[in-house]
């Protein structure tokens, strides 16, 4: 009970904090985007804080997904109004990776390092494998896609890394073909990666990644 109070009221500061960012950055929002936004920030929390009692999981594995979620839906929305991915979120990603290392490193040193090992592998992993794309499909993949995804790595570790990938990649080729197919688009209209990374983000933190 007191995970899932936890992650109720995270998800409705986070919500405060989104759109106090929001109207910032883009002015006043409009009530059905707003009330669509607290209900599917208020309907994470619920479902996180169920599920993760249900996987017997602590407050901070709950409060690690909750956060990574937030920055991915925040960043989701940024990148398919502006094309962009602010820097701000990437080094916000790694920094809170660092304070999570950091944590055990006064909890089992042993174990930080092989976390460490294993984040900065998946940055790699991650940054490069967007990085070849970038360079074979000519500026298809965006540097803000290359960086978020490094970040993400860094955070999640190449286990949960790969799983994001995977869902992220196959609901962004099925968009794509659902939007050729309907004809509202063409094989060369570029589509925002970031909805799909935080789709992806958001489905493996609810399995329990």
């Amino acid at each position: 009970m007191v995970n899932l109070i936890f992650c109720v009221v995270f998800m409705l500061i986070t919500y405060a904090v989104t759109l106090y960012m929001y109207k910032k950055r883009y002015g006043n929002i409009y009530s059905r985007q707003n009330v669509f936004l607290i209900i599917t920030y208020l309907i994470i929390g619920i479902t996180i804080g169920i599920l993760y009692r249900i996987y017997a999981y602590d407050i901070f594995k709950s409060f690690k997904a909750l956060t990574v979620i937030s920055v991915s839906l925040i960043i989701a929305v940024i990148d398919y109004r502006e094309k962009i991915i602010p820097n701000e979120a990437v080094v916000f990603i790694l920094g809170i990776s660092c304070i999570f290392i950091l944590i055990n490193v006064f909890t089992n040193t042993i174990e930080a390092l092989a976390i460490f090992i294993d984040s900065a592998v998946a940055m790699i992993i991650g940054s490069g494998l967007f990085a070849i794309s970038k360079a074979i499909s000519k500026n298809g993949v965006g540097m803000g896609d290359i960086k978020l995804v490094g970040a993400l790595g860094f955070y999640l570790r190449i286990y949960t890394l790969m799983g994001v990938l995977i869902v992220s990649l196959v609901s962004i080729a099925l968009y794509g073909l659902f939007k050729v197919f309907t004809k509202k688009a063409t094989t060369k209209d570029e589509i925002p990666f970031a909805p799909f990374i935080a789709f992806g983000v958001t489905a493996c933190m609810l399995l329990g990644f």
